[in-house]
């Protein structure tokens, strides 16, 4: 019997396939595409700042004038991918007439024409689109923006507010 074991375990033995070796180290590629983008640096309220011409008398030729006033600083702060040229357009605002830009009296119907003028430029700023080119290297510009307002004629006294919308694009 003890013979009988011993072929056993040598036919056992010689047609035993070998153990499998485990793999114990391989890779596997990571990767990730950026794409170009840009945004706003907006403060609390997710506000994009605002402009207070201050307080001005209600007389003819009165002239105010302010600057906007962000959580990025003195101006609409900007965040794009290094290279890519945006672009900043501003609406009318929501008390325009005939296109130009007015505040008008809280609670009233009066009304003050006034200009934005945008990134240091003195032209005023209209429908058209303020160019924001991002360097190589750039990945954030502060867009200054003051607004300008001259009285033609005597204003009742009170707030003048306006609202202006500003799209960014890129």
């Amino acid at each position: 019997m003890r013979g009988g074991i011993f072929v056993a375990a040598a036919l056992a033995a010689a047609f035993a396939t070998p153990a499998a070796q485990a793999e114990t180290t391989k890779s596997f590629p990571v990767s990730a595409t950026v794409l170009n983008g840009c945004a706003v640096v907006t403060n609390a309220g997710q506000s994009w700042g605002v402009i207070d011409l201050g307080t001005t008398p209600g007389t003819p030729n009165a002239t105010a004038q302010g600057t906007l006033v962000s959580a990025g600083g003195a101006g609409i702060a900007v965040e794009c991918t290094p290279g890519v040229t945006a672009a900043l357009i501003a609406d009318a605002g929501a008390n325009a007439n005939g296109g130009v830009r007015q505040l008008r009296q809280a609670g009233g119907a009066a009304t003050i024409a006034y200009q934005l003028f945008a990134d240091g430029s003195n032209t005023a700023w209209g429908s058209g689109a303020v160019s924001l080119p991002f360097a190589p290297g750039v990945k954030r510009r502060l867009v200054p923006v003051r607004a300008v307002a001259v009285l033609t004629g005597a204003r009742p006294a009170g707030t003048y507010v306006d609202t202006v919308r500003i799209t960014l694009s890129w």
